[in-house]
């Protein structure tokens, strides 16, 4: 089991106290824009500028050739009068130039998948007219995005022969798995979604970053998998919550 140690606050200024090249592994799932009360920005552009502000820290802190795992997907925003359209902003298009302008390496993109039944219904409308240019498919999916820090070496230099993989391991980046329904944070995601990540990113006695920790999924799947965890989070609720699902964390 490893150490957990959890921080509340602004993860930009509490970043500021990890040193540079510490963390082997980043997990997170970022604040979606305006998609939530404890996520109002002006402008999707100030949304990304901020975005910019932490995950350049972010880099500064990771070590090489490790990665930073970004679980985030398209948002709808929805019509507010009859006489307007909702329209849906594609976040991950967004962060993959935002993280390569900051230095990363695009590593791969994993599809999260849903079940039909889990996901708000679109396609009623369509369903009963059938007409052209009103189609709205459901979203069942979510992107859940892998950069690397660059290195002047090969990955292979830095591949170890310790906790290795389980059989049973993701052979396709198409991942099938049902959504957290229990928690009480508005947008959790299921602990098999950090879990894997952190199996196949990391080794045992590594330390995994989550800097939008929300109720503490990553910690929980850090402590299940033998990884030391940091965990930053601003709302007081959360992280209570946080804590008290970990538990026997650091002060």
């Amino acid at each position: 089991m490893g150490t957990q140690k959890l921080l509340q606050g602004d993860c930009l200024e509490l970043m500021k106290d990890i040193p540079d090249n510490s963390i082997d592994l980043i997990v997170t799932s970022p604040p979606y824009f305006n998609a939530k009360k404890y996520s109002q920005y002006d402008n999707v552009e100030s949304y990304m500028n901020t975005m910019r502000k932490i995950f350049q820290k972010a880099y500064n802190i990771i070590k090489e050739s490790r990665m930073v795992i970004i679980n985030i997907s398209p948002i709808l925003i929805p019509r507010q009068i009859r006489s307007m359209q909702s329209y849906r902003i594609p976040l991950p298009y967004y962060f993959v130039p935002m993280m390569e302008k900051i230095g990363f390496e695009f590593l791969e993109d994993i599809i999260w998948v849903k079940p039909d039944g889990a996901v708000p219904n679109r396609n009623g409308g369509f369903f009963r007219h059938r007409k052209p240019l009103a189609y709205k498919p459901n979203i069942v999916t979510e992107y859940i995005l892998v950069f690397k820090k660059p290195s002047n070496r090969l990955l292979d230099k830095f591949i170890e022969n310790r906790s290795l993989v389980d059989d049973g391991y993701e052979r396709t980046n198409v991942w099938e798995f049902n959504p957290e329904t229990k928690s009480t944070h508005p947008a959790p995601f299921p602990i098999e979604l950090p879990k894997k990540c952190i199996e196949y990113y990391s080794y045992e006695g590594d330390v995994v970053l989550d800097i939008f920790m929300g109720s503490g999924t990553t910690g929980v799947a850090c402590k299940n998998l033998n990884r030391d965890f940091i965990g930053m989070e601003l709302d007081e609720n959360y992280f209570k919550i946080a804590k008290e699902r970990i538990g026997d964390v650091l002060e």
